[in-house]
């Protein structure tokens, strides 16, 4: 690890954490992903939707890249409130999902801070997850969410290039040790997507790939009436985690609806200037008008 002071300094002085590797391990990280796929353990869907994008390697546009800083920043549950017919209906966005651009650029200003010396950064666009587990930042739990101490799960990854050399803190990943012989977030899981026979969870199965699928994507019968709980992804797993006993009721209001933006959301017709200034509104959210009515109407039914 650096030193306070160093580059990585300032980030700690914030609270957040960071770890760092060489870029060296490039074709490592790729193995990691890529042979839970030739495995069959990684479904094609699955693959294709999330997986195919990243890219292994020294941008062509940065060669002088010599480390990957990966960092977790700590983040509540974003409460949303829609008002319907009269009534203030509260909803909540995971955490992980608001404010991608504002955390990016804080970390961006925090690294160039704490070098001070014309340092060059470029976002990765890389698994965070197993570039955090692979260097100790976090380990794995059995939902196969990221934790880290003192704020479990709720937390953000973000990683970037540098040409700086950092100290190389590659390692083994982990599970986490309070996994051991808990059952809670299997027991948990609406869709069995978390199984107790294997590590690795069903991704395709989960509440949160369905409800990042475009508007027109209907849900697959297995999931029903009851089971969503955020306007984005899903919080089941997280909630009923003891990791998460001391972070799971920190929430901060984000924004509010009226009833005549609620209604233009569940009337799913968008077109116009109203349209992007609602898709504005949305993206700090980390919510795309592609997720609406569909979402907030299977959300709405829940309490009716």
């Amino acid at each position: 690890m650096s030193e306070e002071g160093s580059m990585l300094g300032p980030l700690r002085e914030r609270g957040y954490d960071a770890r760092s590797l060489s870029v060296s391990h490039l074709d490592e990280v790729r193995e990691d992903v890529e042979s839970l796929h030739r495995e069959g353990l990684i479904s094609e869907e699955l693959y294709k939707e999330y997986l195919f994008r990243f890219k292994y390697y020294v941008p062509s546009a940065f060669p002088e890249a010599r480390s990957i800083v990966v960092v977790s920043v700590p983040q509540p549950t974003c409460e949303v409130v829609f008002r319907v017919g009269g009534r203030r209906r509260r909803a909540i966005v995971p955490p992980t999902y608001a404010n991608a651009v504002e955390v990016d650029t804080e970390i961006v200003d925090l690294l160039e801070k704490g070098d001070g010396r014309g340092v060059r950064l470029m976002r990765a666009i890389l698994p965070h997850k197993t570039l955090a587990a692979r260097t100790g930042l976090a380990v794995y739990g059995r939902n196969n969410i990221t934790y880290v101490p003192k704020y479990g799960s709720y937390h953000r990854l973000t990683s970037f290039f540098t040409d700086r050399e950092l100290p190389d803190d590659w390692q083994e990943m982990r599970m986490m040790e309070r996994c051991e012989g808990c059952m809670a977030c299997v027991d948990a899981c609406p869709t069995a997507a978390i199984v107790r026979d294997r590590f690795l969870m069903y991704g395709e199965r989960c509440l949160t790939f369905h409800n990042e699928m475009p508007n027109e994507r209907g849900f697959p019968d297995y999931i029903m009436e009851g089971m969503h709980n955020a306007v984005i992804g899903c919080m089941i797993c997280q909630m009923v985690c003891p990791v998460n006993a001391q972070v799971r009721n920190w929430m901060v209001h984000c924004t509010e609806f009226d009833e005549e933006d609620t209604e233009y959301l569940l009337k799913g017709d968008f077109a116009g200037p109203k349209a992007a200034r609602m898709a504005e509104r949305l993206a700090p959210l980390g919510l795309d008008l592609q997720l609406f009515p569909r979402n907030l109407m299977a959300l709405l039914r829940n309490g009716d």
